[in-house]
Parts: C-alpha cells; sequence; structure tokens
C-alpha cells in the first residue's frame, strides 16, 4: 500500500466516523515496522486534513514527552552570546 492509497483510505474512514482506531502496531519485522510507521503518517494527516485535530493537538498527542506549557522550559538569550 501507497502513503496516497492510506490516506485515502484513512480519509474515508474518518469522514464516516472521525473515531476510527489507528493502525495497530506490527512489528514483526523491521518492513512491517517501516509500513506501520507509513500507515500511522498518512493516519494522522487524514485526521489533519479533516480538520479531526490542529497540529499543535498532534505534536502533543504523537509526542514521546508530554510537556505543561506552564513548566516548559524557556530559551534564554543572553547578549554575550548572541
Amino acid at each position: 500500500m501507497t502513503f496516497a492509497e492510506a490516506l485515502a483510505l484513512f480519509t474515508a474512514q474518518l469522514r464516516a466516523d472521525p473515531a476510527a482506531p489507528r493502525p495497530p502496531l506490527v512489528t514483526d519485522t523491521v518492513e512491517h515496522l517501516h509500513e506501520w510507521k507509513m500507515l500511522q503518517r498518512a493516519y494522522d494527516q487524514a485526521q489533519l486534513d479533516l480538520g479531526i485535530l490542529t497540529p499543535s493537538e498532534m505534536q502533543r498527542i504523537n509526542s514521546a514527552v508530554q510537556v505543561d506549557p506552564a513548566t516548559a522550559h524557556r530559551v534564554v538569550r543572553y547578549p554575550q552570546y548572541v
């Protein structure tokens, strides 16, 4: 399955049911892992295209580390280092 085919499939599924599940994790071989990653990207793109999630919501969901904006570290720019 190509990315375009997966995107069309997930777009149709999510249009019918916005709560459609993500593709199941398959990690039997490296090839299966690569295909699963491609399917995840297509699923995420379909959610963005349909407006189900915003890019910031998508980033929060897909991030390995959840950051609380109230406690997020800020980059400080000191004049001597600029």
